[in-house]
């Protein structure tokens, strides 16, 4: 459906290493069945979201990114897995491209793990900016995963209409997170283990487990 009648699905997951972001984002994705997906992984070797989907292709420019959306035409399915290079300056024009690619395409999930390294408090890219502020009108359900928060751009924890936390080290991401949960930054810190606290911003629910 495309249209701005949409419900937004825009889930942002924060957690320190270890804490079971990813196997939360998994569990809530899996749930529906995926035609077109793109995710930005730059732990695949380890994360390994290709094996999410059977058939992914991984890759490592934006031009392979669109010769894969091309060959599936507008109703096409694909699964999609870019790896980064970790060279700050090229990964953010990368993801600046690979955004206005998913935008094009429309329809499609697109997530992305560790926002942090291609976005910044103050500053995001145009494409993702593009992405988060007008995807809901043409069907883009947007995940994005980081373990540092505060590092995050203000624009994607503004639009979220999910925001969830695991247990988080560091006194300003946890401070970040409260805010945008709407909880006192003593109730993040304290989280351990595999705990977690979630709002929705559409009801204004917040649950905890």
């Amino acid at each position: 459906m495309i249209g701005n009648n949409q419900i937004a699905e825009i889930h942002a997951v924060m957690g320190s290493s270890g804490g079971g972001k990813t196997t939360h984002a998994k569990s809530r994705i899996m749930k529906k069945k995926r035609r077109r997906t793109i995710v930005w992984s730059p732990k695949e070797t380890i994360d390994n979201y290709a094996g999410w989907w059977p058939g992914s292709v991984v890759c490592t420019s934006a031009a392979e990114v669109l010769d894969v959306v091309r060959a599936a035409g507008p109703r096409g399915s694909f699964h999609i897995v870019f790896r980064p290079s970790l060279r700050r300056q090229a990964d953010e024009a990368q993801f600046g491209a690979v955004c206005q690619i998913a935008l094009a395409a429309k329809q499609l999930l697109f997530v992305v793990d560790e926002l942090h390294t291609v976005t910044k408090a103050t500053h995001s890219v145009d494409g993702w900016g593009k992405l988060v502020m007008m995807g809901r009108g043409y069907g883009i359900e947007i995940w994005g995963m980081s373990q540092r928060p505060a590092s995050m751009d203000k624009d994607f924890l503004g639009n979220a209409s999910t925001i969830h936390t695991r247990r988080l080290s560091y006194p300003e991401d946890a401070k970040t997170v409260a805010r945008s949960l709407g909880v006192k930054q003593a109730d993040v810190s304290g989280l351990s283990g595999y705990m977690w606290i979630e709002r929705n911003n559409q009801t204004g629910q917040i649950t905890r487990g």
